[in-house]
């Protein structure tokens, strides 16, 4: 399987119909195929060659999809990165995956300052880089298990790793979702977060897998999303719960004709029951699931009938994957019981770039180890328990604390530091800073001027504790972070914010 065949398929298939909308304009399959030709000569006439890594930092707009599948094409492999990335986290992602080029735009050049001579094409010059009436075709043999993208997502000691999606892994996640959905051809779904993350990535690639028309937004706005999906006859919309919690808050809610859209999905947090009544009142089924970057943003899907049903549950495996609660020696453990989430499947990530004994650990015996911890009813349905280490979710972005708390550790003053998740009303949870230190040096100006220009802006702390007692430990000298949760659960309504 190679993803570039999918959009050849298209375009011999269903050359007139639309495979994609962006601000009034439209481009059919054909087209589509056509410009990623002609684009695909031109990154090979700058240097691109098969597996060359070429990364992506664009707002949502066409040319975004152009570049990643003109790289595909190429055999080359595309490297996402994060929008809300500062130049330091910019430059370390660029110089991890040794990126041939990256493609950009005017908006982010503060954030390419420290790419040294790497080259940088601009988005709004690429027509200039395009080779007129060109063609390409997949090398004999490839895609398969070759990686097609190098997603990178936050760990836990603070680095971005990067997770190595092939061809094989984002078809069969693909495959999952639009069976899961019943994505067809006819489907429109609308996509108004950022191409960069996986989630937004995925959205993308399932539609591009079923034929569909995906409807491209710069960025998310709640009146305009109603509009559109009047306007567009948008018939999905697979997001976070803070995005249809901000539309069911619109004024247009109860009045906006959602009679095109037919399904609903939302996950990266716990989706309250209050948000699926409101989505089903206007009778749209409402779905989620559980997935995550290593498989291709593929895990479990819990489908609109089921979704007050099997409250809490983040459903079934998808198609061709499986879910196990590992305990001693990742053996299954008995329906009910606690253990940690496994995913099995072709969706499953091929490693971590350049980090082969973390690769190992990740998939040994053939799992993949989320190091989330879930259990599984006596029909096999999947809920999560608690999430991977110490890692919240703001706003249904990942944020790791360590990453935060090796920034503050350098403050004089300091003594301990731990960072956890409060509850907020809007971002479902949202850093805090506990420490344990001196008050006139550990300052929220001086936590911030630690993190500023080094982590994107919703890994900011918001919120900062000086306490004068030890932060309470384990037996191996481990901060017990739950306790500090539980401690400060009601903190948000209690302290005032720092930024």
């Amino acid at each position: 399987m190679h993803l570039a065949d999918i959009g050849r398929y298209w375009s011999a298939n269903r050359p007139d119909d639309i495979g994609l909308r962006f601000e009034g304009r439209s481009f059919t399959w054909r087209e589509i195929d056509r410009r990623t030709d002609e684009l695909a000569a031109g990154l090979a006439a700058l240097g691109v060659a098969s597996g060359d890594r070429v990364g992506l930092l664009m707002s949502n707009r066409p040319e975004w999809c152009e570049v990643a599948m003109a790289t595909l094409k190429l055999d080359a492999v595309v490297v996402p990165m994060n929008v809300r990335f500062t130049a330091t986290e910019v430059a370390y992602v660029a110089d991890d995956a040794d990126c041939r080029i990256v493609v950009s735009e005017e908006a982010f050049t503060s954030a390419l300052e420290r790419l040294g001579d790497r080259r940088v094409i601009l988005a709004d010059g690429l027509d200039a880089h395009r080779v007129t009436g060109a063609t390409t075709e997949s090398a004999p043999g490839a895609g398969g298990d070759a990686p097609a993208f190098v997603c990178y997502t936050s760990g836990t000691t603070g680095d971005p790793k990067g997770a190595i999606l092939t061809h094989t892994s984002w078809n069969a996640g693909s495959q999952g979702w639009a069976q899961a959905m019943a994505l067809g051809p006819a489907d429109r779904v609308l996509l108004p977060f950022p191409l960069a993350f996986t989630g937004g990535l995925a959205v993308w690639l399932f539609t591009y897998w079923a034929g569909g028309c995906v409807v491209l937004e710069q960025a998310f706005d709640p009146g305009r999303a109603l509009h559109l999906i009047e306007e567009e006859g948008v018939t999905g919309l697979f997001a976070v719960p803070l995005i249809y919690q901000t539309m069911i808050e619109h004024p247009s809610w109860e009045t906006a004709d959602l009679s095109s859209w037919r399904v609903a999905s939302s996950g990266g947090a716990a989706v309250p029951e209050s948000l699926i009544r409101a989505v089903q009142a206007r009778g749209v089924p409402m779905a989620q699931g559980y997935s995550l970057t290593e498989a291709s943003a593929a895990g479990t899907v819990l489908s609109p009938n089921d979704a007050l049903r099997k409250l809490g549950s983040a459903g079934l495996a998808v198609l061709h994957g499986q879910i196990r609660i590992g305990g001693i020696d990742d053996e299954p453990v008995a329906p009910g019981e606690i253990g940690e989430i496994l995913v099995g499947g072709a969706q499953n990530m091929a490693g971590y770039w350049n980090r082969p004994e973390e690769s190992a650990a990740a998939l040994r015996n053939g799992w993949l180890h989320t190091g989330d911890l879930g259990r599984v009813d006596g029909e096999g349905y999947l809920y999560v328990v608690d999430r991977a280490k110490d890692m919240l979710i703001s706003g249904g972005l990942n944020v790791y604390p360590a990453e935060i708390e090796r920034l503050v550790a350098s403050l004089p003053g300091l003594t301990e530091v731990a960072v956890i998740g409060v509850p907020d009303d809007r971002w479902g949870e949202t850093p805090a800073v506990i420490a344990v230190g001196d008050r006139d040096l550990v300052t929220p100006r001086a936590v911030l001027d630690a993190c500023e220009d080094i982590l994107a802006d919703y890994k900011m702390p918001r919120y900062l504790v000086v306490r004068d007692e030890p932060l309470p430990r384990n037996m191996s000298a481990k901060v017990l972070k739950r306790s500090l949760v539980d401690e400060y659960r009601d903190l948000a309504a209690d302290a005032e914010p720092i930024r």
